[in-house]
């Protein structure tokens, strides 16, 4: 499950960057041909950004800095065909709620959307991976862009969302890159520095970052 094992990065986010950064850029897995990051680049702009829950939604009116609530969001992926489990207590931040939905793709890529909520029901994280099929060791990023680009949407809302899908296509498929989007922090991950068949988006307020660790083991 991503949110148990990678989708954490806010909670050593200092830690993660400095890392990432001292090893000079070569984020691409020994073997990948070339970087993927140019050809999404050029590809972004005909990558359609889903505007994200349906009208009926109501833009949240608090200060998380997300565009609509986390049962709004679930909604919507409930309706594209995902499975959503039941809410259960995030094992990174204490008082928190994780909700995981997924879904199988036509290409048998398995898609997962997390939302966590503070203890006042506020969507104060949220997460989104593509894992590669079985015979995909290395997901290619442009094979999960439309996905985790309309992710941003069905969060931070279209046009929030419109804003950073150039900046996730450069980085897409990079090891760690963050980037701040209003009050949201926003990265993007791979599995492992040597593990890329699945990547993700994540994003996350201040609330979540200030979170203290949660005491329930980790699945």
């Amino acid at each position: 499950m991503p949110y148990g094992s990678r989708a954490r990065l806010f909670a050593s986010f200092v830690v993660a960057a400095s890392l990432l950064l001292a090893a000079c850029g070569s984020t691409v897995p020994p073997g990948a041909a070339t970087s993927p990051s140019p050809t999404i680049a050029a590809a972004s702009p005909a990558v359609p950004l889903p505007s994200g829950p349906p009208a009926s939604a109501s833009p949240t009116t608090n200060t998380t800095g997300f565009a609509f609530a986390a049962e709004d969001i679930a909604a919507y992926y409930q309706s594209k065909g995902y499975v959503c489990a039941s809410p259960q207590p995030s094992t990174k931040a204490a008082g928190f709620t994780l909700r995981t939905c997924q879904e199988t793709d036509d290409a048998r890529r398995t898609r997962i959307v997390g939302l966590v909520t503070d203890p006042a029901g506020g969507l104060a994280n949220a997460f989104a991976s593509v894992r590669g099929k079985e015979t995909e060791t290395i997901l290619a990023p442009i094979d999960a862009l439309d996905p985790l680009s309309g992710f941003l949407g069905a969060t931070l809302g279209e046009e929030q969302g419109a804003a950073l899908v150039t900046w996730l296509a450069s980085h897409l498929g990079d090891a760690y890159a963050e980037t701040t989007s209003g009050p949201i922090k926003v990265a993007t991950y791979s599995e492992s520095a040597d593990d890329h068949s699945t990547l993700y988006v994540e994003v996350a307020n201040q609330a979540y970052l200030d979170a203290p660790p949660s005491v329930l083991p980790s699945p």
